[in-house]
């Protein structure tokens, strides 16, 4: 069973790998490739073409796979071409997608509002809790009911489109 899994989970990471590139359409309606590896406000470095690195090391890119014998490894990947393209060609949606895809979500600032709103309440009952003014159980219940509710409120900025499925995973909320 435990081999079963380690298997498993290895061919869906070699199939993650080894699939097509993220393809990122320009407002010309050209698609380019690569997978998103800098990110500043104005630019974006897009790598295309993998290559496996063996053992050296590598700033750019490892997965974990397993060998012959069920263990877990780790192998290392180099982008062989990397491209720097301006953020202006891209729309708007494009560049939400780049940054999320970076695992740098650009959120609209009420989304980032009601995060940190949510945050600091929670931390305020549980700094409460440790000074007395009110039981454990109570503030683990407000946190609790306040992690819902930030919940419930990004799964409906979903519904509606305000941001994308991608851009919420990657708010790890």
């Amino acid at each position: 069973m435990k081999g079963e899994f380690i298997l498993s989970f290895s061919f869906l990471a070699l199939s993650a790998i080894a699939g097509a590139q993220p393809g990122y359409t320009n407002h010309a309606g050209n698609v380019v490739a690569g997978w998103p590896v800098k990110l500043t406000q104005k630019e974006v470095a897009l790598a295309e073409g993998v290559v496996t690195n063996g053992c050296q090391l590598s700033t750019n890119d490892c997965r974990l796979t397993t060998n012959d014998k069920n263990l877990l490894t780790l192998q290392l990947f180099n982008f062989s071409t990397t491209n720097t393209y301006p953020l202006s060609i891209f729309p708007e949606s494009e560049q939400r997608r780049i940054a999320a895809d970076f695992g740098q979500p650009r959120v609209p600032v009420a989304v980032k509002r009601a995060i940190t709103g949510a945050e600091k309440a929670m931390a305020r009952s549980r700094k409460r809790a440790e000074k007395g003014l009110c039981t454990k159980e109570e503030s683990d219940d407000f946190c609790a009911k306040s992690a819902a509710a930030l919940k419930s409120y990004l799964d409906k900025q979903v519904k509606e489109g305000v941001i994308t499925p991608k851009e919420r995973k990657s708010l790890g909320r």
